[in-house]
């Protein structure tokens, strides 16, 4: 079987998606199965005509309807995978709706306020247009997956969405997290775009709480944003600068050690996160994570997880109080968590949900593969 991968980065960037098709092609080939990639905003429109006319069977990755035309004018299946939500209106506040509640919803919040400037006013227009191509490469599409199971329900279709979870490898089976491994005092991480929607002023509220609780510890915040100098004010403000570490961005090696040092990782999106790979990244390393109850944190964090409510600052001081005063608990809820992502988020799961749906789609296509 031959399987095109789609996606919309460049190269080298740094994306979910591209750790997603860089986990399972390795899988894929060692099942015997031929693959390419095409990036259809770097390559060009010969390469996807090329690419398609090879291919067996299409695996999207965004939606892009211009290939998705190509594909079905080619007579080839398409398998798409949704990494984003599809609508602006689940990015805060999500209840699950029929397509048709949610489709006036979306069109209710992006109408501009009668005082937005006129270019503001346009943009509105573009906004509907962008949602209508991202509808239309799903209706041309002939088999649906997301992320996470939370990104499939508030995509609100008609139709099934499947879960294909995206894969991450365990590295430390074998070493056990213990106390001596972590930082005196413990520290406390947050990884991730310093933008309001990941709520980082969340976390330094807390940490002004147990400051004046007189509890030891210390917060790292590693990552880069527009809202950079804005929480630096904010620890200036809190009175909490000894207690916090901007380290910005830092390649990906230094950033799992970092993690690895931690008592625990703290994910405070505001947003409906849909699937973030930085909490499986902790589990990984047998750091357990306290994320708030919004999109797919909760899933991805597992069982183990420790959970606050969006925007509770005192609840996110709570959880991390409890770390702080237990910390054994929480050393053996990273070990808990690492065993749980292995189980549920290895890349031999997710391409051989992949390959079964392959074949439903193409049952006469020849499949050579040792599934386990």
């Amino acid at each position: 079987m031959k399987i095109l991968i789609q996606h919309r980065h460049y190269k080298n960037e740094i994306s979910g998606v591209l750790t997603y098709i860089n986990s399972i092609i390795p899988e894929l080939e060692a099942r015997g199965i031929e693959v390419k990639t095409i990036s259809t905003k770097q390559d060009n429109i010969a390469k996807w005509f090329s690419y398609i006319a090879w291919a067996d069977i299409v695996h999207m990755n965004s939606n892009d309807l211009s290939f998705t035309l190509l594909c079905k004018a080619l007579q080839k299946k398409i398998i798409i995978k949704y990494h984003y939500c599809l609508y602006q209106s689940t990015h805060t506040n999500y209840e699950p709706m029929k397509l048709t509640q949610r489709l006036k919803t979306e069109f209710k919040q992006t109408l501009p306020k009668g005082n937005y400037p006129l270019k503001w006013k346009l943009h509105t227009f573009v906004k509907w247009a962008r949602l209508l191509t991202r509808l239309s490469t799903a209706l041309l599409a002939d088999y649906h997956t997301a992320c996470s199971n939370f990104l499939g329900e508030s995509s609100a279709f008609p139709w099934s969405v499947d879960t294909i979870y995206n894969p991450i490898e365990i590295k430390l089976k074998n070493q056990l997290k213990t106390k001596e491994n972590l930082s005196n005092p413990y520290k406390f991480i947050f990884v991730g775009r310093l933008a309001k929607d990941k709520g980082v002023d969340i976390l330094l509220k807390a940490a002004r709480i147990l400051q004046d609780e007189n509890k030891e510890f210390q917060i790292t915040i590693i990552g880069d944003g527009g809202q950079f100098e804005e929480l630096k004010q904010l620890t200036s403000d809190l009175e909490i600068a000894n207690k916090v570490n901007f380290l910005g961005k830092l390649p990906q090696k230094e950033v799992l050690l970092q993690v690895q040092d931690a008592l625990a990782l703290i994910a405070p999106s505001r947003w409906q996160d849909p699937a973030p790979y930085v909490v499986q990244e902790a589990s990984s390393v047998q750091t357990c994570s306290i994320v708030s109850k919004m999109g797919g944190l909760p899933e991805v964090a597992g069982p183990h997880g420790i959970f606050f409510e969006n925007e509770d600052v005192e609840g996110l001081a709570k959880c991390m109080r409890y770390c702080l005063d237990n910390p054994d608990e929480a050393i053996n809820r990273g070990f808990l968590s690492s065993q749980y992502v292995a189980e549920k988020f290895s890349a031999a799961i997710a391409a051989t949900r992949l390959l079964e749906i392959c074949r439903e789609l193409t049952p006469k296509a020849l499949v050579t593969t040792s599934d386990p």
